[in-house]
Formats: C-alpha cells, structure tokens, sequence
C-alpha cells in the first residue's frame, strides 16, 4: 500500500507556499512576482496586498527601472492584473518602511519599544490609517508582524 507524506495527509501543497524574506507567499504572490519580473526586468523581494493595492519590494537602485519610462511598466502591469499597483524600495527601517506603504498618508511619529509600534498622527491620519472595520489596521498588523516581528500596533 502506498503511504502519503506527510505534507499530503496535512491536504497542503508542499510548492504552494514558498518562504521569501520572512513572510510566506501564497501560488498568487508568486504568479504576481513571477509577472512583475517579466514586465520590468528587475527582481522583487517581495510582494503583498494593502488597502486595494499590490506592493512590490524592489532595491532602491532598481526603482526607476521596475516603474518605467513614464509609469510605464506599472501601467501595464495594473492593466494586466486589474489590481493598483505600488512599487516601494526594500527597508530595513520600520519607519521609512510604513512611510513607503501607506503613503499618501501623513503621521507625526513613531514610537518602537519591545515588539510594540505606536504610530501617532492626526485625526485625518488616524482614520485613514485604521479604515472602515478596522481593515486596513488589521493589514497594517499582518505586513508589520512578517516583516519585522512586531506583535501589536497601536495608533494615536
């Protein structure tokens, strides 16, 4: 009789999901990465979902050529996908890092201490920042907690 692996009798695909700079990537986020890659030339990190958009992690040496003469290739990648597409550069910065994803929104600071971020901004900000539902702070968390650990976000 044949057995299964392990993998199998858990019913996960063993190549479904693929560990990439901390956070792991489901069959979409590959198929998304994969594309990005054939329509800019350049390699991202990273790829993951915030507030309607896809954001891609690519070096900051590589940003003008993954964006393109004119907004070019993210043009024709969010025609492709029918997804808003954001390019930011690889940080190791929690600051400059939530900067680059929530941008256009603005906040005053941000405070880290023992694996908890505070984030203090005004109150436009502050709604922005938290959503209808608390979804985009629940977002926040998640993209936070892949990539640098943190365990909980508060905003002020």
């Amino acid at each position: 009789m044949y057995q299964l692996s392990e993998c199998y009798q858990k019913k996960e695909n063993p190549r479904a999901n693929k560990k990439m700079g901390g956070a792991k990537l489901d069959f979409r986020a590959i198929q998304y990465l994969n594309l990005f890659s054939k329509l800019t030339g350049t390699r991202s990190s990273n790829c993951f979902n915030y507030a309607d958009f896809i954001i891609f992690e690519v070096p900051r040496f590589m940003m003008s050529k993954a964006i393109g003469e004119h907004g070019a290739n993210i043009k024709k990648l969010s025609s492709i996908i029918k997804k808003k597409i954001k390019v930011i550069p690889v940080s190791s910065d929690v600051e400059e890092f939530i900067q680059a994803v929530v941008y256009p929104v603005n906040f005053k600071k941000i405070v880290n201490a023992n694996d908890e971020l505070t984030i203090f901004a005004g109150s436009q900000s502050k709604a922005l920042l938290i959503g209808r539902g608390n979804s985009r702070l629940n977002e926040l968390k998640e993209i936070l907690k892949t990539h640098f650990n943190i365990k909980k976000l508060k905003i002020f």
